[in-house]
């Protein structure tokens, strides 16, 4: 069974996300985002039901803000905003609609973290 997610975030219980906790036994976020979304491990077994299945906004801020507030770092990272790291990823494919079983296959092109460029992929390695 996986945590009921959905039920937590209703009462009030803080929901942090990340990609060593899972059943998936993946590092790769991507990844762990398919799974948190249909509700399935890698091999494919259903163990969360709709109803704790959160939707793609709820679950990327789980991975971001959520993580962050778990680590004491919502006001340094988390989120977008003055102030804060530009931590972030251009990624290969638009996570709010690609379908849920394409999400595993997400690459980032470009990913910043603190302002600085630390990784690239074409077309942006020469920027």
């Amino acid at each position: 069974r996986a945590p009921p997610v959905n039920t937590a975030k209703r009462i009030g219980v803080p929901v942090g996300a990340g990609t060593d906790a899972h059943r998936v036994a993946s590092y790769n976020p991507f990844t762990a985002l398919q799974w948190f979304l249909d509700g399935k491990t890698v091999g494919g077994a259903a163990i969360r039901g709709p109803e704790e299945t959160p939707n793609r906004a709820d679950a990327l801020r789980f991975y971001t803000i959520g993580s962050a507030w778990f680590s004491f770092d919502e006001n340094k990272r988390g989120s977008l905003e003055v102030g804060k790291f530009a931590d972030l990823a251009v990624l290969s494919k638009d996570y709010m609609t690609v379908p849920i079983e394409q999400i595993g296959s997400i690459e980032s092109l470009l990913t910043m973290v603190g302002g600085k460029i630390v990784y690239a992929a074409a077309p942006y390695q020469n920027h």
